[in-house]
């Protein structure tokens, strides 16, 4: 007998007993409902009975709880694409492989998407999409488990190129950094004297800004390219000059807590917000001061106290959307950094999840 109902949940789970694991697992939401792993069992569940509704808010919570579980990440996928949404199934796909590049179910997903998506939505092959549903091992014996571990290698191998351009087909579109030339004259002339402006660059400091940003752009470091961009537009570069570095700035991508491979502390921003105009940053800390309304929340961000240690700064966070913030809880908050009409800054948040 299971010691306790994870157990006996996780036995249920690895048989594909769904409705009995629902059944086990619903009257203990309420006490579960701060665990990841149970809300991945009771999602999956869902899943599997085709109660889209009830997987949905499972998979959610749990990509609060721990957005770095692959389960509930493939299983919110599953729950976009069945809904449509496959925009937004694609990106939590690119993310995990951004995380661990060798993610079968991750890439497979992107492939169902590219041969199933056109111009008249998904077709819904209902069959297909259920192996990329979240599941337990398969109950193989060790022979055969060898032998399908070497055939799916070869698999792999032989459809290497067509996975790696799937994946390339299915990432967020963006404007190719070499489409973004300067002109002879650009090249020759790029500072000027006239306007206000805060950075003072020399003709060589502007070419290697607008360089760096294009590289940095390419090799998908978003948020280290648009604080290159912002000092360019906020530099004594010329006005042509700025209108391509602003033009480059819209196809940053909404910031990820996967993908996310430079982060800039609070000391940066506190000490040139301006430089930090529309960046994601992803900060700790507790929250103060909330104030909550329909669709929205706003409160203090005490950043660096979620320790209760050390209190590096406190800035204000507004959210376009609900959420219940537990007291004294820590946060982690991803957002873009705004500024308000009267110029004073503060975070955009784009998600949240307690510690």
């Amino acid at each position: 007998m299971a010691k306790n109902p994870l157990d006996e949940a996780e036995a249920l789970y690895r048989r594909r007993k769904w409705a009995e694991l629902i059944g086990l697992l619903e009257p203990l939401s309420s006490v579960y409902r701060d665990n990841a792993r149970f809300l991945v069992l009771l999602g999956s569940a869902y899943l599997y009975k085709e109660d889209i509704g009830g997987a949905y808010s499972c998979f959610r919570r749990a990509q609060s709880l721990d957005y770095r579980d692959p389960q509930s990440a493939l299983g919110l996928a599953a729950v976009y694409i069945r809904r449509g949404d496959s925009d937004k199934a694609v990106l939590i796909y690119v993310e995990m492989l951004e995380r661990k590049s060798r993610d079968r179910k991750a890439r497979r997903g992107l492939e169902y998407l590219r041969r199933n998506t056109g111009d008249d939505g998904i077709t819904r092959d209902t069959k297909t999409l259920r192996s990329l549903y979240p599941a337990p091992p398969p109950r193989f014996g060790v022979v055969l488990s060898f032998m399908t571990i070497v055939i799916v290698a070869g698999v792999v191998i032989f459809l290497t190129p067509v996975v790696l351009r799937a994946v390339r087909e299915a990432s967020p579109s963006r404007a190719g950094a070499a489409d973004f030339m300067l002109s002879e004259a650009e090249t020759e002339d790029p500072v000027g004297s006239g306007g206000g402006f805060e950075y003072v660059l020399t003709e060589k400091e502007a070419l290697a800004t607008f360089n760096k940003a294009k590289k940095l752009f390419a090799d998908y470091r978003d948020e280290a390219a648009l604080v290159e961009l912002n000092r360019l537009m906020l530099s004594n570069a010329t006005r042509s000059i700025k209108a391509k570095a602003e033009a480059l700035a819209r196809y940053v991508r909404e910031p990820s807590f996967l993908s996310m491979p430079d982060r800039f502390e609070y000391a940066d921003v506190a000490l040139e917000p301006r430089l930090y105009d529309g960046v994601g940053v992803l900060w700790k800390g507790l929250p103060a001061n909330v104030h909550t309304s329909t669709g929205s929340v706003a409160f203090d961000l005490l950043i660096g106290y979620h320790d209760k240690k050390k209190l590096e700064g406190i800035v204000g966070v507004r959210t376009g959307f609900d959420i219940k913030l537990t007291p004294d809880r820590p946060v982690e908050v991803l957002a873009r950094i705004k500024f308000d009409e009267a110029g004073s800054w503060y975070l955009d948040c784009v998600a949240i999840h307690e510690e």
